[in-house]
């Protein structure tokens, strides 16, 4: 027997196709794989934290993930490699982004960065959006935002560090950067490329002298316990480029990848305004303990020293990237 449809069930039907065809791409179920080297309270891994609970927020149950920290499948360097094959959607990268696109070297260039305002101005601005589409070229890698490791301190247990005729005969440890060894060898140090997980254990034993972080590193891996003296010296801001494998983000309903950058710049944003109050917390904790000895470093005698290094650093870098920085933080 054929059925005859009456004019509302028609348009009802239409109405319901109309429906589905309009409903938002971000009903589309997103999942990702994200890993941070960092333990919990790594500044990176909170961003990465921070990213997953504001997509959650914004998709609900159509959003999951899994956050792998503490270099639980991996350290930085394999992390480099997995975000780029598809092992992992997501992840941190700290110093060691300039392994993958040498235009990173431009944040080895020593104290380019008066304050945090200056750091936002350059890496929210279009400066942040060459380096962008330098990585996305070369890396095949969709930088999300730029968050931060922080305001590196230079910390050993030889003598207290005021000006670079202090580093004379000094074994620093420095991540795996061309330019960041040339800085401190410039400065007058030896620097030492070590992984990061093993310098804890490599300070306890005297294998190196020293190393340099942020406060919120040096503290959260306990490095202080093994380093007496602390130079406050802001030599370098490390920014935390959180990147996601381009292939993965091109992919996603355009809805999705305007709340992955929205949700990530957000995080950004907190992350640096959580190390500004940080700093200044762990700095005075370390004063009221009393273990270490804090050191205010003779920062013309620093600034004088790293002369030569704009240019070198520059010239490393490529293109106009080291000048357009400069601008960027004027």
């Amino acid at each position: 027997m054929t059925r005859r449809l009456t004019s509302s069930a028609v348009l009802g039907a239409l109405a319901l196709g109309a429906a589905l065809l309009t409903t938002p791409a971000s009903a589309q179920p997103l999942h990702l794989k994200i890993a941070s080297p960092s333990p919990a309270g790594g500044f990176d891994t909170v961003m990465a934290q921070k990213i997953a609970d504001k997509m959650k927020a914004k998709l609900g149950d159509q959003f999951t993930y899994e956050l792998f920290d503490n270099a639980t499948i991996g350290d930085e360097v394999v992390h480099m490699q997995q975000v780029r094959t598809g092992q992992i959607d997501m992840t941190p990268l700290g110093s060691d982004a300039v392994t993958l696109d040498p235009v990173w070297a431009v944040f080895d260039m020593p104290f380019i960065f008066a304050d945090r305002a200056a750091v936002a101005k350059a890496l929210d601005g279009p400066f942040g959006q060459e380096l962008a589409a330098s990585m996305r070229e070369k890396a095949g890698l969709e930088v999300l935002a730029f968050g931060e490791i922080g305001f590196r301190q230079i910390t050993n247990s030889v003598r207290p560090i005021k000006t670079p005729a202090d580093f004379k005969g000094m074994k620093i440890r420095v991540p795996g950067s061309e330019t960041r060894m040339l800085t401190f060898k410039t400065l007058g140090a030896t620097p030492v490329n070590m992984n990061f997980g093993e310098v804890f254990l490599a300070l306890q034993n005297k294998t190196i002298d020293g190393q340099e972080n942020p406060l919120n590193d040096i503290v959260e891996r306990s490095l202080n316990e093994v380093q007496p003296y602390i130079s406050i010296s802001n030599h370098v801001y490390t920014p935390v480029t959180f990147v996601m494998n381009a292939r993965k983000f091109t992919a996603l309903p355009d809805d999705q990848k305007a709340m992955l950058k929205a949700a990530a710049l957000e995080s950004a944003k907190e992350i640096r305004e959580l190390g500004a109050v940080k700093d200044v917390e762990l700095l005075a904790k370390l004063k009221q303990a009393g273990k270490n000895e804090i050191i205010e470093i003779d920062r013309a005698s620093f600034i004088a020293a790293s002369q030569p290094l704009y240019e070198q650093i520059g010239a490393i870098a490529g293109g106009t990237y080291a000048a357009d920085l400069l601008k960027a933080v004027k």
